[in-house]
């Protein structure tokens, strides 16, 4: 049997990873003095407040793999500076071997700047009266809410750069209407697939209003081309895959009416400079923890992106 100490701590080693970070500073010494901290301690019978911060990330972590599809819709890079710069390859041209390569060589790269500009923080603080009386799993549900609300504002923020894509830069050029106004079908997502495909990308993902969703469930096509991986996670919005290669992803933080098509290998990237933390914090005569994240979001290649409307 695995005891609390043999366990992997995964706020540790994240901070440990992090660099910027003191674990023994700004963690084990601030909740050492930490009401709710030390409240976690006398549930779960631990005897080291480590043991206790590692307790209150795990609670954080798991509501937020229960909650939003925000890294289900993009590429994800961990990053360790404030900027990044991406290189996108251009097509570029053969020559032939017997005349040599031209004598002038155009760079086959171009250039997109990733800047750390999002940063966000909720807390679970409360007065010790109130985290001395009140029920444990009360306590715990704060800290899961907060993790929750933090997932959810980066799938808006996700979600956010797909829609505000121009028109004109989507795959095709256009914006493509729904077959029958009002109603999403199968027919719908094939066309945006399809326009996909022909800008050069393979759609991996529909990013779809739950309005929407209702609308595939009753189109047979779309049944019969619908099947459940092993990823499936129907209470959280990911559903299965489809024969054309692409999965769903329901989100009502996207807007009603709009389906994206979206080739997430090379649409755009989310850089997490410090992904969810959950830290010991106190304002005034108030304590608990505060969960933070940092990160950026930067468009690669539009084209990578079809959206229907009207559906």
């Amino acid at each position: 049997m695995t005891t609390m100490s043999e366990q992997r701590n995964i706020l540790k080693e994240a901070v440990q990873r992090d660099g910027e970070l003191d674990w023994q500073r700004d963690f084990v010494e601030k909740a050492r003095g930490n009401a709710l901290y030390q409240r976690v301690m006398k549930e779960r019978v631990l005897s080291d407040v480590s043991q206790a911060l590692g307790v209150v990330h795990d609670v954080a972590i798991d509501a937020t793999k229960k909650m939003a599809v925000a890294r289900d819709i993009i590429w994800v890079m961990p990053i360790k500076a404030p900027t990044v710069r991406f290189y996108r390859a251009k097509r570029g041209k053969v020559w032939r071997i017997a005349e040599g390569p031209p004598m002038q060589t155009p760079e086959r790269f171009d250039k997109v700047d990733l800047s750390v500009n999002y940063e966000w923080g909720y807390d679970a603080l409360f007065s010790q009266s109130y985290i001395e009386d009140v029920p444990f799993q009360v306590l715990e549900r704060a800290i899961a809410d907060a993790a929750q609300l933090l997932e959810e504002q980066l799938t808006s923020d996700i979600v956010a750069v797909y829609e505000g894509i121009a028109a004109g830069n989507l795959a095709g050029g256009a914006e493509i209407s729904a077959t029958t106004s009002g109603t999403l079908a199968w027919k719908d997502l094939v066309n945006a697939w399809t326009a996909v495909k022909k800008a050069g990308w393979n759609a991996t993902v529909a990013m779809i209003h739950p309005d929407q969703i209702a609308d595939l469930w009753n189109d047979d096509k779309f049944i019969h081309s619908f099947y459940f991986g092993e990823k499936v996670d129907v209470e959280r919005g990911v559903l299965g895959s489809t024969y054309l290669g692409f999965k769903i992803v329901e989100t009502d933080l996207c807007t009603a009416a709009k389906c994206h098509l979206i080739d997430t290998t090379k649409a755009a990237v989310l850089g997490l400079r410090r992904d969810l933390l959950t830290q010991p914090y106190e304002e005034k005569l108030n304590q608990g923890a505060i969960c933070a994240m940092r990160y950026g979001i930067a468009k690669l290649r539009e084209s990578a992106v079809a959206r229907i409307t009207g559906c």
